[in-house]
């Protein structure tokens, strides 16, 4: 019922436009190269400041050049669209992602039981899970990628970095601004954000999505789904309550389902020999449109829905109070279709591996801040809590069997477990609490102009405490308790040799709690890691703002490395010990954009990282192996050419031109090969500010992987069985139409 009533209202949202009254709509002053580069405010230190005044290495895209790139969620960063950010997907699942930056990104962060390394944050609302992200770029302002360890403002589990997602508020004037898309592979969105105007005091903002694409690998099964199909729609509505001129209140609540299938997993190496392959079964060389064989194809489907609650009070020009309060809620159901790709083969063996896992989870988050300046000094000082329930279940199921001859398969009636009765295979329940103090200063002595001395301070009191309450069909007696209270300090020296010239020195401490791997047959607990960092950096406006160049440079140690292994023997079966060697990470950054002439814009992000491999002893083998960092190549980088041609008479032409680079890294930790480096080539072309009816329409053209080009997103590798590949999308490209009233 609420599947449908969602729909609806998210379709209700969208067609209210056509019942809007015009407004004016605001001019995007992204690109106006004709006076330099322009500024970007962000809020990474809790205040409002240009990005060129934080002295920290930090990304900030617009939505203006979110539009440009092609990012409209955290999926679409696969591309290596942002450098610095690592995305993959965890084996067959469409929706949950491991997210990484330098060289810390997990493998398996799907489990209620385990923490990222990278803290999302949406409109200052820690996610404590990676699934569930569909709607977060909905309409959006701007994305801050914090790189590095940010234990003090942003200190949970954030020792790669932080990811700030800030949307738009209630304007407060009757603004519509809708768009609509076609694609291929049978793509349709729609989008409409509405604001409504103030009264007494009180502005409305309604934001609406509908999105579905067909699938990229066609299933032979009669009435079944394809692979890698999406269809997401969601709702947002935000009121914002100015109740006098230093006091506001701003509560939003959201609501989406995400339903896509899952990626189809190719073949491309194998241990069994060809006496057990099936005959329909060849080693993938490329990319196919159809699947080997029809098997189920079932959704995936994810609802997220969150409240929250921002008070703002500005007592004078010195001092801001600022709460934000914040209650979540996420179920999340996965289907992995393995077609043949994780089992073994053989006569009357069970064939096409179904892994359903469900992930269950409720959060509630309280932060007050205090903002303010005295004299030379600006400081933030603030308290934080998080209390977090949830559980996982999973069971592995069959399709069918193959026939005696290896010819064919012989479909269940419905997926059945493999294990007969034994359901769930696994199923874990967990509570977590995070209670945190936290400050910090900024000392800019008037008596040494240009001089910024800061010091921050974190302390985190950590509690998990969680169980196994079903293993192999039994009710087991495990259980696990995980406690941490520490004091995580941060230091940093900048100096402003000019107006437009800034260099920085950076010191930090942060930390990923402990707790337990749920796929462990023992419910193994794991301690917490700690990485340290130094870190120096420049950041530079120069010849009169045309060139903009920010580089960084850090030196990073890992303590009490959170290493898995896979049980050789059941590969369901994972365990997570914290490693006794110390691992360090070092890498540059380098951000550049220039404006040579009027109305072109050429920028380059380029990442370095050096993360050599860790030797640990196997548990299960006992032999010592090489740990690498997954998904991280040592070079990454992104270029991207922007031009606003002259003024036409009826509109503005504008093109862009964006080349990301992907692959050559090792994909996990269960491949001993790279994934290939490839360059992935997409642009954008949009002719907008045409007036109709005095309202503003735009239409664009864009591409995405415009060379077709492959390469492997996602390899996993299973022994003595088969490397399952997942390939990166194939060309798409659409046109799209805007309308602003």
């Amino acid at each position: 019922m609420m599947h449908n009533v969602l729909k609806t209202l998210a379709f209700c949202s969208s067609a209210s436009i056509a019942l809007a009254a015009p407004a004016a709509a605001q001019d995007s002053k992204e690109m106006d190269s004709s006076s330099g580069i322009a500024e970007i405010v962000v809020t990474a230190q809790k205040r409002e400041e240009n990005v060129q005044d934080t002295p920290i290495s930090i990304v900030a895209l617009t939505s203006d050049a979110l539009d440009q790139k092609g990012v409209n969620s955290i999926n679409d960063l696969f591309t290596g669209a942002i450098p610095s950010v690592r995305t993959a997907p965890f084996v067959g699942r469409a929706s949950a992602v491991s997210i990484g930056m330098r060289g810390l990104v997990p493998v398996d962060a799907t489990q209620v039981t385990r923490d990222p390394t990278v803290g999302i944050y949406i409109d200052g609302v820690y996610l404590g899970r990676v699934s569930g992200l569909g709607m977060e770029l909905s309409d959006v302002e701007r994305i801050e990628v914090l790189r590095g360890p940010q234990g003090t403002l942003f200190g949970r589990n954030t020792i790669g970095g932080a990811i700030s997602v800030v949307t738009k508020k209630p304007s407060g004037e009757m603004e519509v601004d809708m768009r609509a898309g076609i694609s291929n592979y049978r793509g349709r969105s729609i989008a409409a954000h509405v604001n409504l105007p103030e009264a007494a005091g009180l502005s409305f903002k309604v934001d609406g999505l509908v999105e579905n694409r067909g699938g990229l690998v066609k299933n032979p099964l009669a009435g079944s789904q394809d692979y890698s199909e999406i269809e997401k729609y969601g709702l947002k509505i935000s009121g914002l309550w100015q109740i006098a001129d230093n006091f506001s209140l701003l509560y939003a609540w959201d609501l989406s389902r995400d339903n896509p299938t899952s990626n189809y997993q190719y073949i491309t190496a194998t241990d069994q020999s060809v006496a057990v392959r099936p005959t329909f079964i060849q080693l993938d060389k490329g990319r196919v449109q159809t699947a080997r064989i029809g098997v189920p194809v079932l959704e995936n489907p994810q609802r997220a829905e969150g409240h929250s609650v921002t008070a703002e009070w500005e007592l004078g020009d010195a001092l801001t109070i600022r709460s934000i309060s914040a209650w979540r809620k996420l179920a999340s159901v996965q289907w992995d279709q393995d077609v043949g790709a994780l089992t073994t083969w053989g006569p009357n063996r069970r064939f096409g591996r179904l892994s359903y896992a469900r992930v269950d989870q409720d959060q509630f988050s309280q932060e007050l801040q205090l903002i303010g300046d005295a004299g030379d000094f600006k400081y933030v000082f603030g308290g934080y809590y998080f209390k977090e329930n949830g559980a996982d279940t999973a069971t592995v199921f069959s399709a069918g069997t193959l026939n005696a001859t290896n010819s064919g398969i012989t479909l269940f009636p419905a997926p059945t477990a493999d294990a007969g009765t034994r359901v769930p295979d696994r199923a874990a329940v967990v509570a977590i609490k995070s209670k945190a103090l936290f400050g910090q200063a900024t000392w800019s002595p008037s008596s040494i102009e240009g001089l910024h001395l800061t010091g921050g301070l974190r302390y985190t009191d950590d509690k998990k405490n969680g169980r196994l309450t079903f293993i192999a069909g039994a009710v087991p007696n495990l259980s696990f308790n995980f406690a941490s209270s520490r004091l995580d300090p941060m230091a940093n020296l900048a100096y402003d040799f000019s107006k437009d010239v800034t260099a920085y020195l950076k010191w930090s401490r942060a930390y990923r709690a402990g707790g337990a791997n749920t796929r462990s047959s023992i419910l193994r607990p794991f301690g917490e890691e700690e990485l340290t960092a130094w870190e120096i950096g420049v950041k530079a406006d120069l010849f009169d703002r045309r060139a903009r160049i920010n580089i960084a440079a850090y030196d990073s140690k890992l303590t009490g490395q959170q290493v898995d292994f896979i049980n050789p023997a059941f590969i369901s079966n994972t365990e997570t010990v914290n490693a006794p060697e110390k691992r360090k990470i070092r890498g540059v950054e380098l951000d550049v954009t220039l404006a040579p002439v009027k109305g072109l814009i050429l920028s380059a992000n380029y990442v370095y990282t050096d993360a050599p491999t860790t030797p640990v002893r196997n548990i299960f083998t006992g032999a010592i192996e090489p740990i690498r960092a997954n998904f991280t190549p040592k070079h990454a980088a992104t270029f991207a050419v922007d031009y606003r041609f002259p003024r036409f008479s009826f509109g503005q032409l504008r093109a862009n031109m964006n080349l990301d680079t992907a692959g050559n890294y090792y994909a996990n930790g269960t491949v001993n090969f790279k994934a290939e480096k490839a360059m992935l080539l997409g642009g954008r072309v949009t002719l907008g500010d045409i007036n109709f009816l005095d309202n503003d329409l735009e239409f664009a053209l864009w591409g995405k992987n415009l060379t077709n080009t492959r390469y492997n997103l996602f390899d996993f590798r299973v022994g003595g069985r088969n490397t399952a590949t997942q390939y990166n999308d194939p060309r798409t490209y659409g046109l799209e139409m805007r309308a602003r009233f």
